[in-house]
């Protein structure tokens, strides 16, 4: 007789691991049923790098927040033109609950000019959320071209035949 209360608290532990920690039940009633998930956070999603020369070099690093109660991990970060951004880097650890990871972006200015804005999509194992868009955005200016002929600083003046 005093096994029954170990059996029926291990029945009750294999049943909560098999349902996978969705439903948290307390005196028969739901408490939480998402309490277990990762949950992907990002407070500033959208980085302005404001006016830069096409030759500067642009990179900011996202700071990836898990809110949740589970290991967040970020399979991989896709950029939708790959001459326009590369991804530098991103924490490839799990990322614990309430620990924070980053995914460090940068912008290739060289075939960019005026207002541009660049999204990325960050793949994760959040159920709520798999995929967190984050933007980049600036104003890329070329200088002026400096020319060694003359002629072009010369005015024009009409010729008659």
């Amino acid at each position: 007789m005093k096994h029954l209360g170990t059996l029926c608290f291990v029945i009750a532990l294999i049943f909560f691991i098999v349902a996978g920690g969705n439903v948290l039940y307390r005196y028969g009633k739901i408490v939480s049923n998402k309490i277990w998930k990762p949950q992907v956070i990002c407070e500033v999603p959208l980085h302005n790098f404001g006016a830069v020369n096409i030759d500067k070099e642009c990179i900011h690093e996202f700071v990836i927040k898990n809110t949740g109660g589970n290991n967040l991990v970020i399979h991989k970060v896709l950029v939708g033109c790959g001459s326009c951004v590369a991804v530098e880097d991103f924490t490839k650890a799990p990322i614990f609950p309430h620990k924070n990871g980053i995914v460090r972006l940068k912008l290739l200015t060289t075939h960019l000019f005026g207002k541009i804005s660049k999204e990325v999509v960050v793949k994760t194992n959040d159920p709520k959320n798999p995929n967190l868009i984050l933007t980049l955005e600036a104003e890329v200016i070329r200088p002026e071209k400096l020319s060694n002929n003359k002629s072009d600083n010369k005015e024009v003046t009409e010729q008659s035949p």
